[in-house]
């Protein structure tokens, strides 16, 4: 029997690592054989800052979800998040010598579009293929075989930061992982969660985590916009632990508990104070009112990248909510009301296994990470280098 095509995907959050082990079934689905999620210290908004304290967590997820699985992978596909990450467009033309359009020119074609001017402290993350044209006609999906002289390609480059990049190479290494390929963590999200559908009609994805907010706007099929913002979840959490005198954790729970945009209540909760020692009283009025407020704050940061995009009477598709954050009472309906699309929580589908671990909009990254991979017919241990240069061209792909 022949071994299974197995993937172990990594998503380094800001509040929490998860890990997943999958196998990408022939028939398309993505059968999750193990999952796990390891709080985390040492991030900031997606950036890597205590290496030792992340590897620790990176090792943790990676070592749970394999033993759920019965595998042992060691080589790990990784998201990589964070406002630093950029989205620079490609172009090229090649002209066809044999007048047909061979495998070789369409390698050729996107390699010479990907080949963008990046800045000194740049490095490239991933290609992905926007659109193909022959001879002047766009929206060619396989080109190879058809009679042509000219071949044209549109690409996106997504590039991040060198340092943070190797920061992060760094510590899934440090946690005895071998990071084969990185993937945007925005858009492996999307890819777990969006239809094809609505990429075709036009939708706005956010993805909420801890620490930062990635948006993604897809349109004719095709990836338009990404960017990050610099907050996410964990920016309630924080303020609710200052204005209100509690500790971090009651401040999560009083989040995930009791939280909810545009409600207006009244009472009280009953909450210990810091000292541990009493027990406080807090009007869920004032709670609500700092949540009110950081909201606010996002929404108008998500406003300021979404006018970024030309819209006519915006996306027939609506909107997408994941990540942790999407999961605050009462975010759907309140942006629903605010911009007026539609606007729903999206959860990862096509999943097989273990899926009904694997269905939260929290864990939507990982899950669109190992899609990914299995998307790209990768191998997750390239054993040779051949291998890597199949995964090269593979790449430009996705």
């Amino acid at each position: 029997m022949p071994k299974r095509p197995l993937v172990l995907a990594l998503d380094v959050g800001t509040t929490k690592v998860s890990a997943l082990v999958a196998e990408a079934r022939t028939d398309g689905e993505l059968a999750v054989l193990g999952i796990a999620a390891t709080p985390v210290v040492g991030m900031r908004r997606g950036l890597v800052f205590e290496v030792e304290r992340v590897a620790m967590a990176i090792r943790d997820a990676a070592n749970r979800a394999n033993s759920m699985a019965g595998a042992a992978l060691t080589h790990a596909v990784v998201a990589i998040n964070g406002e630093h990450l950029a989205m620079i467009p490609g172009q090229a033309r090649v002209s066809l010598k044999s007048g047909m359009v061979r495998a070789e020119d369409l390698h050729a074609v996107l390699a010479k579009a990907s080949q963008v001017s990046l800045g000194s402290d740049q490095d490239m993350i991933q290609t992905i293929r926007r659109g193909i044209g022959v001879d002047g006609f766009r929206g060619v999906m396989d080109p190879v075989g058809m009679v042509a002289h000219q071949l044209d390609a549109d690409v996106f480059v997504v590039a991040g930061v060198s340092t943070v990049i190797r920061n992060l190479r760094r510590v899934v290494t440090m946690a005895g992982l071998t990071p084969t390929q990185l993937v945007p963590a925005p858009i492996a999200s999307a890819h777990a969660v969006l239809s094809e559908d609505e990429k075709q009609l036009g939708v706005v994805h956010l993805d909420v985590g801890g620490g930062t907010t990635g948006v993604t706007v897809y349109r004719g099929g095709h990836l338009q916009y990404m960017g990050v913002i610099p907050l996410g979840g964990e920016s309630i959490t924080s303020d609710l632990s200052v204005g209100l005198g509690v500790v971090a954790t009651q401040a999560e729970r009083l989040k995930l508990e009791y939280a909810a945009v545009g409600a207006d209540r009244e009472g009280t909760l009953e909450v210990r104070a810091v000292s541990g020692q009493s027990v406080k009283l807090i009007p869920v009025k004032e709670l609500e009112e700092i949540v009110a407020a950081r909201v606010d704050e996002w929404t108008q940061f998500v406003e300021n990248h979404l006018q970024r995009i030309e819209w006519q009477k915006g996306p027939a598709g609506g909107v997408v909510l994941t990540g942790g954050g999407a999961m605050l009472k009462g975010l759907a309906s309140h942006l629903g009301t605010r911009w007026g699309w539609p606007v729903r929580t999206g959860a990862p589908f096509g999943l097989g296994g273990l899926s009904d671990l694997s269905r939260s909009p929290g864990y939507a990254t990982v899950v669109g990470v190992a899609r990914n991979a299995s998307l790209a017919g990768r191998k997750p241990d390239p054993d040779t280098v051949w291998d890597r240069v199949i995964q090269f061209w593979m790449n430009l792909w996705t």
